[in-house]
């Protein structure tokens, strides 16, 4: 392997990139259209919508330009023309648009970020055995020159990232210090690092990471040449931790087993994954040092039959998981992980064989079947939950004959049902922009619209009013843009319409108490009072005075600009109702009537419209919590 740094000095580094240009010319061109949107992306402040494009560009390109790079490498082992060669690359292009707009609208739906890992981890495991498809299928390549090529893509992924870290490292030391020993004060510093970052993550990073990849003339070869580092952690690293983890595993299987009808169902499951994962990977990695290492050869010849019996605890935990609350994309994951470990632990006990680009293999197809609609890990889990929450609903009776009839109150249904209801309607928004839920539930969804809208305009016209003499907010005020109501708003409005609640075990493992109006707070009865404000978050400035509200201390403070403490009303009293009310209604979010959050004191009424209050039964360290509110005050 050469050094990590030689392709800096300046005649490796023409000959480098005039070799990465010639062999890959569209992959040159991606690294250089990445970097300019990210560095336009950190000097240029753009719209959400704007830098939302920006975003599906930069992730479309970066898958394509993985893909791009397997494609190349499959087409160069084989006896292709390099005209044709380059016209395979039409492929990559042609998902690059098919991924583009694929995305959903907003670029960090969990529908996008499952899109997202699934299209890379296929991709890349696909390069891992990109250039010996043909020989894999005729079953005509060595094991050891399988192990080369896979040891080498493996040192060129690790030594690139390493090389992204050391760079921003020292990058990072030197802008640092030159700001501090000089006493530069300058408001581009953050942007400088952000910049090198970038450079370094999305250019210098992958430019090396071309110039280690294997061609032609070494995907054939037998010849094993040993990374010292990398070895050092096959062997005196992660070879060791294997035999701790599986201590581990067992020792906790033993205990579970022992006491088998409390079984942590779902706790292990993951365990299980995870642990298997990793042996799978060292199982790759260690091939090569079988012969050499007792310690590896053991671990390498016992390890398919440690894994079956964890393969069965898996299985129980899931089924019964799965049995009680069906299919979610998490237990999707561990189904098919399960399937996954299954078949490779019976491939390496039976198969005499014993090819290790079976991993890869079955990594890549099964990752592409559970891509693909309708049983897709995305699709699936959404319409198995759908299907669920009718059944639910038309059991209270909230759905008949495709009609939505709300309850009348949160008593008139079955605690467990209702929870069950308020969890699916949540569980269910995620997918989609909730398309499925405001298809199911459309006259609560547009009685929200003409809610959300209507505060929306009418915050803006207050706040008008308010800034009237701040031309530069005034502006910004004017220029607002209203936004469809979120996926949380959404379900929990229709929740709340339907009357069923999201009932708790205990009130213990809230850190807040969440308190809302169930309903909008105006008109308002003003009789009596000349003034109203509405004061949000903790402080508000009304006129030359300064408005704070301390929840934790339970007092509301009248300051002076220069922050003297003119007055202070004590809400000791109105706290510690909220907390009662909260206590006799075991829920998440209480949704009081506007009389529950409309306070009397002195000259005052205090509305408060939502608030956030520290939980007093909370166990645990409750310091990095802060209390909230948003309300409004009538002076007489």
């Amino acid at each position: 392997m050469k050094n990590i740094f030689s392709f800096i000095n300046l005649e490796n580094l023409k000959n480098n990139i005039r070799d990465i240009i010639l062999r890959f010319p569209l992959w040159v061109l991606i690294i250089i259209i990445i970097t300019t949107l990210f560095i336009v992306n950190i000097h240029v402040t753009f719209t959400q919508l704007v830098q939302n494009d920006i975003y599906k560009y930069i992730i479309s390109l970066i898958v394509t330009f993985f893909l791009s790079i397997s494609v190349y490498i499959s087409t160069e082992n084989s006896n292709i023309t390099n005209s044709k060669r380059k016209l395979f690359q039409i492929i990559p292009i042609l998902f690059w648009i098919f991924f583009y707009f694929s995305f959903e609208k907003t670029i960090g739906n969990i529908e996008n970020i499952i899109f997202i890992i699934l299209s890379l981890v296929w991709i890349i495991s696909y390069l891992f055995f990109a250039p010996y498809i043909k020989k894999l299928i005729n079953k005509d390549i060595e094991q050891t020159i399988y192990y080369t090529y896979f040891y080498k893509i493996s040192v060129v992924f690790l030594t690139s990232i390493i090389l992204w870290i050391v760079l921003f490292i020292l990058w990072y030391i030197a802008i640092s210090a030159v700001f501090s020993l000089f006493d530069i004060t300058w408001t581009y510093n953050n942007k400088i690092i952000s910049d090198w970052t970038t450079i370094a993550l999305s250019f210098i990073s992958p430019l090396f990471l071309l110039t280690q990849i294997p061609n032609k003339i070494n995907y054939n070869e037998n010849k094993f040449s040993e990374n010292p580092f990398f070895s050092f952690l096959t062997k005196y690293i992660a070879i060791p931790f294997i035999y701790v983890y599986f201590v581990i595993l067992y020792a906790y299987s033993i205990k579970v087993l022992s006491n088998f009808w409390e079984w942590p169902k779902w706790e292990v499951s993951w365990l299980v994954v995870w642990f298997s994962t990793f042996w799978f990977i060292i199982y790759i990695f260690s091939y090569i040092f079988e012969e050499t290492n007792k310690f590896i050869k053991t671990f390498r010849k016992s390890f398919p039959f440690v894994v079956v019996p964890q393969l069965f605890m898996l299985f129980y935990a899931i089924y019964l998981r799965i049995n009680q609350y069906d299919i979610t994309i998490n237990r999707y994951f561990v189904v098919v992980f399960w399937i996954w470990l299954s078949v490779l632990s019976v491939y390496f006990i039976f198969s005499k064989i014993k090819h290790l680009s079976v991993i890869p293999i079955v990594l890549t197809l099964f990752t592409i079947i559970i891509s693909v609609w309708p049983w897709s890990v995305y699709n699936l889990p959404e319409s198995r939950q759908y299907d669920r929450l009718v059944k639910n609903l038309e059991t209270a009776w909230i759905l008949k004959n495709e009609t939505i009839i709300p309850l009348k109150n949160f008593s008139d249904i079955n605690q467990d049902l209702s929870k069950n209801i308020y969890s699916w309607v949540d569980y269910v928004c995620q997918f989609n922009n909730c398309e499925k839920i405001i298809s199911l539930f459309p006259e609560q969804y547009n009685k929200l619209l003409e809610k959300s809208k209507s505060d929306f305009e009418k915050q803006r016209t207050d706040d008008l009013i308010y800034y009237a003499n701040n031309e530069q907010v005034k502006k910004e005020v004017e220029n607002r843009v209203y936004n469809l109501p979120s996926e949380w708003e959404i379900s929990y409005f229709i929740n709340n319409e339907i009357k069923v609640k999201n009932y708790f075990d205990s009130k213990e493992n809230l850190a807040l108490i969440d308190l809302y109006a169930s309903s909008d707070i105006f008109p308002l009865d003003v009789s009596w009072y000349s003034k109203i404000y509405s004061v949000n978050n903790f402080k508000d400035v009304i006129k030359n005075n300064s408005w704070y509200i301390n929840i934790d201390a339970k007092t509301i403070e009248i300051r002076w600009e220069n922050w003297e403490i003119i007055d202070t009303i004590d809400i000791k009293d109105i706290i510690d109702s909220l907390i009662t009310k909260y206590n006799n209604n075991d829920i998440e979010k209480s949704s009081l009537e506007i009389s529950d959050l409309t306070f009397v004191i002195w000259n005052y009424k205090i509305i408060f419209n939502n608030l956030s209050i520290r939980n007093p039964d909370y166990k645990w360290d409750s310091t990095y919590v802060s209390s909230y509110a948003n309300w409004y005050i009538l002076i007489k």
